[in-house]
């Protein structure tokens, strides 16, 4: 049998290099930037999307926008391909193939007229020509290319040899007929019409570099220096020296009035100088290390490139930030669910940003909001201090059927380390209300499992209880005060002599309201808040890694699953016995099981199986169950690089990767297409390819 594969579907919104941002010239209060291949305006006054359009498919390296028309923008992407695009049509107008054996990372527009690149290695220049053909259509035509052969200048070499093979440590640009770019310690400038090439040599590698007049440039290096050169035309070099920043210069920026200079590093801070008086100010950290800064048209807005991912923008005036663009933390990524009884269509994530969770409309493919679950957490300011140090670990939704209104509550887990030495965190518990688009915070209860770290946290359908948190020996069991009020008690504690909780899981029979415990090798059986039943599994072993299973998942109301590193097994709750069980790696010892989802409308369990030493590729195996067995009938391989985590939400399987992006696939939609189904027996799959 051929394995199924799954296409994905790459659901991304924020920009991956610093490269990819620029203001729009044509408004002062919008910012285009690239989120994989979709290029997208966002105003930061009105704090939302103007539009977002997918361009050619390809990752977007840089962009420009054309300087006598904002409707077009000048695009490359990775496939080292450049072309015009129309924005208000989403149509190519014209493109070119550069060499595809070279890396480009940035162009340059002279006068509308010429496109300018160097490669990364080997300083391969490239001319480009944008015209209009005989019909009428623009064009991109290569006009020359050569390499730029720079000798070394120094003494003590027996010859001089090339030095072409270094490469690019800054950016390039073009002053007149100057093209200036940096090899590691020495700036080049480069005469493109005598091809005479100076060299001027600096202390520390150079990391970037801008055009600050028509005959001067500044340039920022490792040690956090910032030199300014003066009168480059008649090669006198003036040079001059300002000095703030202790770690190296990430990026320069000079208004369009030309008269302040901001410069940003790993510090966070951004350095405003006056370039007349040299007075310098400074902007508040910002938490993260700033990789690119951009001036509006109008200098009244700065927008910073954070490391983690997000873009601030900051009110130069008031000096004051006005909106911020967060984006996903794969590290504490948080459980899916789905917000209001109308609205079934979200996932959750916490943020980059630490105290921040991102919500992703499916069906319209976005982020509608995101809510700051910081700034609702303490008043006083010595506490605020607190907040680099917040985590949001875990997210749930879920609503009480008692509750006249019907509301729709969140609880989150928060954990705040206070003693790293002794491994010592602050853990809270907060409740949350929606109301349309509002969301409230109506409880906060700090470190309800004592000092036991939280480890997990469900919803229950019991009555009017709301969920179940699970700490490392004890659950507790929450619900809802009375029907007039939205304070949630914890009714029940549930623990089993002073064993570890391995897992708990629960069934929502609305009569027996049944918890299933799994306390090291002991599975105990709760109905009604009282122990019902206790089966051993296996011998006990004062290790938890040793156990044959450490997870239990609820399937029906009568079968619970309970699973391992290597092994699986149904449990049959009306029976009281091991209904089955199977090794899933006898054949190969680096399958191990990532996870267990039960999809209720098809009776299928998928087993996730990933492998011991390589992120790359998973397999799911599905398993009809039937009163009298489990039926293998269908595995399907998906290969995606780095993935941190999967989930099937609703139709859709939901992969994140290690770069913040995540992935959907309908497998639905990949059914209806392939219009068939292929069902196989364990026994048919032993004989192939993959052994499971």
């Amino acid at each position: 049998m051929s394995l199924e594969s799954i296409t994905f579907h790459k659901r991304t919104f924020f920009p991956s290099s610093s490269n990819a941002f620029i203001p729009n010239i044509y408004n002062p209060n919008q910012i285009y930037f690239a989120a994989g291949s979709k290029l997208i305006l966002y105003d930061f006054i009105e704090s939302k999307k103007i539009f977002r359009i997918n361009t050619r498919g390809a990752k977007i390296i840089y962009l420009k926008q054309s300087s006598t028309d904002s409707d077009i923008m000048y695009i490359l992407d990775i496939d080292n391909i450049i072309y015009s695009f129309k924005m208000s049509t989403k149509e190519v107008l014209c493109s070119l193939q550069l060499a595809k054996d070279k890396k480009y990372h940035k162009f340059e527009i002279v006068n509308n007229k010429f496109i300018y690149f160097v490669s990364e290695e080997g300083l391969f220049l490239t001319k480009i020509k944008i015209g209009i053909n005989d019909e009428g259509k623009d064009i991109l035509e290569k006009v020359k290319e050569h390499q730029i052969k720079i000798s070394s200048n120094n003494s003590n070499s027996n010859s001089k040899q090339d030095i072409i093979s270094k490469k690019l440590s800054s950016n390039f640009i073009i002053i007149n007929d100057f093209l200036i770019f940096a090899l590691n310690k020495l700036l080049i400038i480069y005469n493109f019409l005598t091809e005479e090439i100076d060299q001027i040599p600096f202390q520390k590698k150079i990391l970037k570099i801008i055009k600050t007049s028509e005959d001067s440039i500044a340039l920022g290096d490792l040690s956090g220096k910032i030199h300014f050169i003066q009168d480059i035309t008649n090669k006198n070099y003036i040079l001059y020296t300002k000095h703030w920043h202790s770690h190296a210069i990430s990026d320069l920026a000079l208004d369009p009035n030309n008269d302040y200079l901001y410069s940003c590093g790993q510090e966070g801070v951004v350095v405003i100088w006056n370039i007349h008086t040299w007075v310098k100010s400074f902007l508040p950290r910002l938490g993260e290390p700033i990789i690119g800064i951009r001036v509006s048209s109008d200098s009244q807005n700065l927008a910073c490139f954070l490391k983690n991912n997000s873009i601030v923008f900051i009110n130069l005036t008031k000096m004051k930030i006005i909106d911020t663009i967060n984006s996903i933390s794969t590290e504490s990524l948080i459980n899916k669910f789905c917000l209001f009884n109308k609205r079934q269509n979200f996932i959750a994530f916490t943020n980059c940003k630490k105290g921040i969770i991102n919500l992703y409309n499916i069906s319209q493919n976005s982020f509608d909001f995101y809510l700051n679950v910081f700034n609702k957490n303490f008043n006083s300011k010595t506490e605020r201090e607190k907040e680099n140090n917040l985590r949001v670990l875990k997210l749930l939704s879920f609503s009480s059927p008692k509750n006249e209104k019907n509301m729709s509550y969140m609880a989150t887990i928060e954990e705040l380390p206070y003693n790293t030495e002794k491994n010592l965190f602050l853990s809270y518990l907060k409740i949350w209300q929606f109301e349309k688009d509002k969301i409230d915070l109506i409880q906060i209860c700090e470190n309800p499992h004592n000092n036991e770290i939280i480890k997990n946290i469900e919803g229950l359908n019991f009555n009017n209880y709301g969920f179940l948190t699970s700490g490392e020996k004890t659950f507790k069991v929450w619900k809802l005060q009375d029907k007039n009020t939205n304070k949630f008690i914890c009714d029940f504690e549930g623990k089993y002599q002073d064993r570890n909780l391995l897992s708990v899981t629960f069934d929502n029979n609305l009569v027996d309201e049944y918890i299933f415990a799994l306390f090291e090798n002991k599975l105990v059986i709760y109905s009604k808040n009282k122990i019902k039943d206790i089966y051993t599994l296996g011998t006990y072993d004062t290790n938890a890694n040793n156990y044959k299973y450490n997870k239990i998942y609820y399937i029906n109301s009568q079968f619970i699953c309970l699973y391992g590193k290597k092994d699986f097994a149904l449990f049959n709750i009306v029976e009281n016995e091991i209904f089955f069980e199977d090794n899933i790696s006898k054949e190969n010892e680096d399958f191990f099981i990532l996870k267990i989802i039960y999809q209720k409308t098809e009776e299928i369990l998928n087993i996730f199986v990933g492998f011991e030493n390589k992120k790359d590729l998973f397999y799911i195996i599905k398993y009809n169950i039937s009163e009298e067995n489990l039926k293998l009938v269908k595995c399907l391989v998906v290969e995606k690089k780095n993935y941190e985590y999967v989930d099937l939400f609703k139709k859709y399987l939901v992969i994140i990767n290690n770069r913040k992006e995540f992935y959907l696939a309908n497998e639905n939609e990949l059914e209806k297409e392939k219009n068939k189904k292929n069902k196989i027996t364990k026994e048919e799959m032993d004989d192939k390819d993959i052994e499971l």
